[in-house]
């Protein structure tokens, strides 16, 4: 009699894990078929802090790519990512200087001097970037993103220079961070 619960408690352990397998998957599949497959986000996001050197966080990573990156199938696919938000970022601080300007004062003077440097991210700098990463040529990309992130820095500089209050130091920070973002993505692409 106890071989006949042995059997029993078998039989059903083996019924009772063939409805579970069948329900995840269903839930697999219809994880699936909702559009949201597994994300390669967050392990890219860490290996990009790792190699970023600092220069943005594990969480800004996450912040700028989850929700907005899908379809992303691999390093190199959020880096040409990246490299669109970095491009869409400066197209709009670019926007922004320009209504700013028109005015005179330091404010003035060092806004004209980064609607210049902008000039070179938004029309040199991020289409080649773009067209780079785009061809696998991954070195090249790395040297037009450092272009990239320089343009903030040097937007910045002149501001603490002078001791002027700088009116896009928050666009700045955003491309410096997304240019660095877009290096690391594809130092490990």
């Amino acid at each position: 009699m106890a071989k006949t619960t042995s059997m029993a408690s078998f039989s059903y352990n083996r019924w009772g894990i063939v409805p579970l397998i069948r329900l995840l998957s269903i839930l697999f599949a219809a994880s699936v078929i909702s559009g949201e497959p597994p994300s390669v986000v967050p392990s890219a996001c860490k290996r990009a802090y790792g190699v970023g050197g600092g220069s943005f966080t594990e969480e800004f990573c996450l912040s700028a790519l989850t929700g907005h990156s899908v379809g992303a199938a691999d390093n190199a696919d959020l880096a040409l990512f990246t490299v669109d938000l970095a491009a869409a970022n400066a197209t709009a601080t670019e926007a922004k200087i320009d209504s700013l300007l028109g005015g005179s004062g330091a404010a003035s003077e060092g806004l004209r001097s980064c609607r210049a440097l902008y000039d070179a991210a938004v029309h040199v700098y991020l289409p080649d970037s773009h067209a780079a990463v785009k061809d696998g040529k991954y070195v090249d990309a790395k040297l037009y993103l450092s272009k990239t992130a320089q343009v903030p820095v040097d937007c910045e500089r002149w501001f603490e220079q002078r001791n002027v209050a700088s009116p896009i130091d928050k666009e700045d920070d955003n491309l410096a961070k997304l240019a660095n973002l877009a290096i690391a993505l594809t130092s490990i692409a």
